[in-house]
């Protein structure tokens, strides 16, 4: 059947200075996930890519383990929203990610003060309220993303790959679902890195067929990371 995917990049670096960059096992995740699809028989008629270095790594690393040499087309507009500018916005004093580090090494919970802070700094950006205070607003992100989707060539010819994040998966299945905007971390908290959101197309356009599916780590649960 002829589908989009959208695949979530593989595990990034998470706590450094560059998070933008896969970890080892993030290199993992994208092999072993090519060789899945390859497995599957689920040929590329084309593939995109997210700008950040981590969907260009994640689509080299699944292509090389599906044993494809082709190039793909980088579109930007299939980046990630950008977590730190949300950060610093809600709280000038994590303008460096060292300082948000500092401050949890001084709560007696430290990752329960984490999830807390995220949380209200999302809180802030998705409200609408405060729009003017960000490089990109919530809904210019949602508007952004839905603008790619739309984009999107027509999978007619064969599958079409398409290498991102979770920000931009979690509104193109808001939209597709009609679910409230406000829900974007509840949703994209859960997904899984390398994981396969499938679009296919119907009389109506585009329809959610799976969401979040990473059977390729069937047997490898420490290979299921959301981070």
């Amino acid at each position: 059947m002829s589908a989009i995917y959208l695949i979530r990049h593989g595990q990034a670096s998470a706590g450094a200075d560059d998070y933008d960059q896969l970890s080892s096992l993030g290199q993992q995740q994208a092999t072993a996930l090519g060789e899945d699809l390859a497995r599957r028989g689920v040929r590329p008629a084309a593939v995109i890519a997210g700008a950040l270095k981590r969907h260009q790594q994640t689509a080299a690393h699944c292509l090389q383990g599906a044993g494809l040499e082709m190039a793909w087309q980088t579109l930007p507009q299939w980046n990630e929203y950008d977590h730190r500018s949300i950060l610093r916005t809600y709280n000038p004093d994590y303008h460096e990610i060292s300082a948000l580090r500092q401050a949890m090494s001084q709560q007696p919970e430290p990752m329960a003060f984490m999830k807390a802070e995220l949380k209200a700094a999302f809180d802030r950006w998705l409200s609408g309220q405060y729009d003017a205070d960000y490089e990109e607003s919530a809904l210019a992100f949602r508007a952004r993303v839905q603008g790619a989707l739309a984009q999107l060539p027509s999978p007619d010819a064969g599958p079409i790959w398409v290498f991102t994040s979770g920000g931009p998966i979690t509104v193109v299945t808001q939209t597709l679902l009609g679910l409230e905007p406000k829900g974007l971390l509840s949703v994209n908290a859960r997904l899984v890195n390398a994981g396969i959101t499938k679009l296919v197309p119907g009389r109506g356009g585009l329809g959610l067929a799976t969401l979040n599916e990473h059977v390729a780590f069937e047997g490898r649960p420490e290979w299921i990371t959301t981070i």
